[in-house]
């Protein structure tokens, strides 16, 4: 009963990191300004332009969500509870080399995933990841340089109910994508990230990520529903590169009536090494439902 009155607070603090996140990022434009004849008028709101956009498959994209995940491959794991706490965070942006836009932004999120098939929903596995990020776009092309750490923490109810030996799993890295924008409507994007400092020593350093994304020029309910997928593969030389494959496909919801910039309401599908640390060498498939919160 614990760790089920534990995930009803991950929500809670979501729900309220929502809150505080989008009227710290809500632009100025978007406050009620004053008539000459001293009255309240209210003032359009405007998007924030995104320097480089969310991989919106991308399983450690730091970003808010929870979601439910049906593992379908023969491990321990059956149905899971899945979240995320995270955002970018810029503090500075300007004019870039050849024409183009700069930001610099903190990026930090957390990832938990918890097993809803034990009595009381036993936590399974924390990561950590926080870095700092430098974006630019010039026109259609986008792209990103960090670094980062990254940290993962087996969950204690796991260790107390099974026989499981904990590893020390963490590491910095940097990292570099490039994205190129296509007629509005695809995106396409690949990179990679050499990994530095790790724990294990004999962790190996070199990762690769590329990925297309799809977002309908079409717009339903006078523009607030958006058809949007994406498809992102990751190959770990840790894991003999094999592919890594997370899809996603859903709506997205915007609008000028909703305080969050938007909304992404998706269904997954996952194959490959577990994205969380303490399990990545782990072989897992799953289906998944969730809600997945930009800003």
């Amino acid at each position: 009963m614990f760790q089920k009155r534990k995930i009803y607070k991950y929500i809670l603090i979501l729900l309220t990191s929502l809150f505080y996140i989008q009227m710290l990022l809500s632009p100025a434009s978007a406050s009620s300004g004053l008539e000459e004849n001293g009255e309240e008028q209210a003032q359009p709101y405007k998007t924030r332009e995104k320097i480089f956009a969310p991989l919106i498959a991308d399983q450690r994209w730091p970003h808010f969500s929870m979601a439910y995940q049906y593992y379908t491959d023969e491990g321990d794991l059956r149905s899971v509870f899945a979240a995320s706490f995270g955002e970018t965070l810029p503090f500075y942006e300007d004019g870039a080399p050849f024409g183009g836009r700069m930001q610099i932004a903190i990026q930090a999120a957390a990832f938990i995933i918890h097993d809803l098939d034990t009595a009381s929903w036993d936590l399974i596995n924390e990561d950590y990841r926080g870095g700092l990020t430098l974006f630019y776009r010039r026109d259609a092309f986008s792209g990103l340089f960090s670094i980062y750490h990254n940290s993962s923490h087996i969950g204690d109810e796991l260790l107390l109910h099974k026989n499981i030996d904990r590893v020390n799993f963490s590491y910095e890295a940097l990292q570099t994508v490039l994205s190129y924008d296509i007629k509005k409507s695809y995106r396409a994007y690949g990179g990679g990230e050499y990994i530095y400092s790790p724990d294990p020593k004999d962790l190996k350093r070199w990762n690769t990520q590329y990925g297309l994304e799809f977002r309908c020029p079409r717009t339903y309910f006078e523009g607030f529903l958006r058809p949007v997928a994406g498809v992102d593969i990751k190959n770990r030389q840790e894991n003999d590169w094999h592919g890594e494959i997370s899809l996603r496909l859903g709506a997205e919801l915007k609008s000028e009536k909703t305080l969050l910039n938007k909304i992404h309401l998706m269904l997954e599908y996952y194959n490959g090494n577990s994205p969380n640390g303490q399990f990545h060498e782990e072989f897992i498939e799953f289906i998944s439902a969730g809600a997945h919160f930009y800003f």
